[in-house]
């Protein structure tokens, strides 16, 4: 895939946050070689107030290693 690890986790965070939400802040842990082939995204909100978003997410290969983590903190809209 052409889109950088940091790219896909992105979308995936904000598709865990909602819509509503701006990203404020993103850490990415890289695991390795991504490999070839199709990565796994999955992503989660780990936490959230009346203004903020705490979002965690992953990217995993087909053989299940961890390629890529990261973690998000989103501002809710009219914060």
């Amino acid at each position: 895939m052409d889109t950088s690890l940091a790219a896909q986790l992105e979308t995936v965070l904000r598709k865990a946050a909602g819509d509503g939400t701006a990203l404020a802040s993103m850490t990415v842990d890289y695991a390795g070689e991504p490999g070839d082939g199709v990565l796994e995204p999955k992503g989660w909100v780990e936490r959230a107030t009346r203004s903020l978003v705490f979002a965690q997410g992953e990217l995993r290969r087909a053989d299940g290693a961890l390629a890529a983590s990261a973690s998000a903190v989103f501002r809710r809209a009219g914060d």
